[in-house]
């Protein structure tokens, strides 16, 4: 069911779309604060977990227990630098892994959440 538009809730959508770093959602609170004054904490929060149950943006949890939030829903992964924590959207095909597991296993893949760890290029420069 969808909900109701609302200013502020674009405002939350839009702060997760333009900001392609993957905020946490206390950023995003910071970014929809500096637009909306009258914005509070619980109702970014709460628009943002609705916002992933509708599938809008996505939410992806780090090692650290860490959520972020991305505005790409397309099928794709992450690379986490573990040294300055630089988040990258990585695409990662995966058929031949789907097939081997269907024909295997008669697993049927309906989606996939891959984070991977190292350096990113500034950091190993």
């Amino acid at each position: 069911m969808r909900k109701n538009y609302s200013k502020q809730r674009e405002e939350i959508k839009q702060a997760v779309l333009e900001h392609r770093t993957h905020p946490t959602a206390e950023e995003v609170y910071g970014f929809v604060k500096e637009k909306d004054s009258s914005a509070s904490k619980s109702t970014v929060f709460r628009n943002l977990h609705e916002l992933v149950a509708e599938g809008v943006i996505q939410k992806v949890v780090l090692p650290q227990g860490i959520f972020i939030f991305d505005g790409d829903v397309s099928e794709h992964s992450h690379a986490v630098c573990k040294k300055c924590g630089a988040i990258l959207d990585i695409p990662l095909a995966l058929e031949k892994a789907q097939q081997a597991m269907a024909e295997e296993y008669g697993f049927q893949m309906s989606s996939y959440h891959v984070l991977l760890e190292g350096l990113c290029k500034n950091c190993t420069e």
